[in-house]
């Protein structure tokens, strides 16, 4: 399939449709929930800076530093299950292990703050969690030679029925 542009791009469902078509699918939501990892990320972050500088509103910075952490777990779900469904270019293991890393340092963050004594090295090891792992997302983004906000079509001969023709 032709763009206007004469670039090719993988169609969205072939034959035989029910599994590529799964798969496509599933690239458009892991590529679309990008977006609502980094604005989670972004919002969580304003919000604990805000917190630790004052002291206010710890609950909106614990709530959207959840946030973020659970999509961020949903965007791994939804990668893992691209590479299941067999999209799987070799820089993708890369990506992987790197979003992957992100996640644990997320999740350990947090709960190391759990055990501070106060709510503001609380929120202030969250905010520092949360800054690594972003730094982590663009580093495993640009590893797949994806632009952060950027958007790009599933990669031609990666499709399920190119794995199992090879």
């Amino acid at each position: 399939m032709y763009l206007d542009g004469g670039a090719q791009v993988a169609q969205v469902c072939d034959y035989p449709a029910h599994h590529s078509c799964h798969v496509n699918i599933l690239y458009y939501a892991h590529s679309g929930l990008r977006y609502l990892v980094l604005l989670a990320a972004l919002a969580a972050l304003i919000a604990l800076a805000y917190s630790v500088a004052t002291g206010r509103a710890p609950r909106i910075a614990r709530n959207l530093s959840t946030t973020f952490a659970g999509l961020l777990d949903l965007q791994i779900v939804l990668g893992i299950a691209l590479v299941m469904g067999g999209i799987f270019p070799d820089a993708v293991t890369g990506h992987l292990i790197l979003m992957v890393f992100a996640a644990v340092v997320t999740h350990a963050a947090f709960l190391i703050g759990q055990h501070l004594a106060t709510d503001r090295r609380e929120l202030g090891m969250r905010l520092g969690g949360i800054v690594v792992a972003l730094a982590l997302i663009v580093v495993g983004i640009m590893a797949i030679g994806r632009s952060v906000l950027g958007s790009a079509p599933p990669p031609v001969g990666y499709s399920y029925n190119s794995v199992l023709q090879r």
